[in-house]
This record gives C-alpha cells, structure tokens and sequence, in this order.
C-alpha cells in the first residue's frame, strides 16, 4: 500500500476506529443490565421511574435494539458490503429500519420523560428521538425510489442521531471533570452531542459530494 493511500485512509480510520471502540464499550456496558438487577447504572436514580411499568418495560427493550441499531451501521457503511453482499445489507437494513422506527425511537422518547436535567434535557432526548425517525424514514423511501445517493446521506444523518448516545457521555465525563454543575452538565451535553454530530454529518456528506467518491456509490447496485 502506498504512503498517499495510507494518508488517504487516515480521517475514515480516525473516525471509526475510536466510534467501534465506545460502540462496543456501551454495548457491553447495556447488556450488563440483564445480568446485575437492579441496582446497576442508572438504575438505583430511577426509583420514582421503575414504579412505572411502561417506563421499565420500555427500558429493557430499549437496550437490545438500541444495541444492535449502535453496531449494525458498521456493516451497512463498508464498502465491501456494498458491493460483495448485496443480500446481507439489505437483510441488516431492514432491520435497522424497522426496530429504529418502531422500537428504538418509541421507548427512547418514552424514556426521556425521566430524562434527568430538567425539561431543556428531557426536550434534547425527545428531538433526538423525532430526528433519528425523520432521518431513518427518509433514508427507507430514498431507497425504495432509487435513489441511492440521498439513501447515503439520510442514513449517514441517521447514524449521527443515534450515535449521540456516544459523544452525550463523553462530553459528560469531560464537564464532570470540568466541575460543571451536575444538571447543566446532562443539559449541555445533550445538546452539544446533538449539534455536533449533526455538524459533523453534514461536513462528511459535503466531503461526499466534494470528492469521487460520490461517482463510486451511483455507480454501486440497488
């Protein structure tokens, strides 16, 4: 491999590789809550919720969907797939499509009228919840009409959405760290994780249109 294409991989591996790592790291950290009751995470702040059925129910089914909706873009986003495994993207597709819209975004602005930081909080979680459907919709029609270029963009949106649930607890650690009072800290990073991973979608799909390789996905089969 030469050193300019070794220079040109650099920005997709800095962007996936530390994205895989806190994927598998929430992951890991969700599944924990099936194996160590109630008294684990979040859970011992939310005696007020679990006396709520819904809110429970909701919680546990939020999990697993949210989980395999955090990890199944890895797949729909290589190239490789694309091309080689046309079937299996389609199959994990769907699947993201549907569990998104029908599981994962109902329980998530379920779970957001608990939301701790207030109401300015509990609204930043229920517009993530309306964007990540809008997006995740967007993307299931664009692709229905053949259009596979706003199918790319609406998705890539999509994913920036639901990987707001990554950078809101990185931003947290940090304003922690920072000494930032406790309910303006889950405000800020809330918001600040929405705003900046939908910045950064936006430059990634400019960065698109900008380059070749927007030639190389029309040119990928539906």
């Amino acid at each position: 491999m030469t050193p300019r294409k070794i220079l040109s991989l650099l920005p997709v591996t800095l962007l996936w590789v530390p994205l895989i790592f806190f994927s598998l790291l929430l992951s890991h950290n969700a599944m924990l809550y099936f194996t160590h009751g109630g008294e684990y995470g979040i859970l011992p702040e939310k005696r007020v919720a679990q006396q709520d059925i819904v809110w429970l129910t909701a919680f546990y089914v939020h999990l697993p969907a949210g989980v395999f909706c955090l990890l199944s873009p890895f797949f729909l986003f290589t190239r490789r797939f694309f091309k080689g495994a046309l079937p299996l993207h389609k199959t994990i597709g769907k699947l993201y499509v549907w569990i998104t819209l029908f599981i994962v975004c109902p329980t998530g602005m379920y779970l957001a009228l608990y939301a701790k930081g207030g109401f300015i909080t509990q609204v930043g979680f229920m517009l993530q919840g309306v964007l990540l459907a809008v997006f995740t919709y967007r993307g299931q029609q664009a692709i229905r009409g053949g259009d596979k270029v706003e199918h790319f963009h609406a998705m890539i949106r999509s994913y920036a959405v639901a990987t707001v649930v990554l950078t809101f607890r990185i931003y947290h650690i940090v304003f922690f760290l920072l000494n930032v009072p406790y309910q303006d800290n889950y405000a800020i990073s809330q918001w600040l994780g929405l705003f900046g991973n939908m910045l950064l979608a936006e430059l990634i799909i400019l960065f698109t249109l900008q380059s070749k390789k927007i030639n190389t996905l029309k040119s990928l089969p539906l």
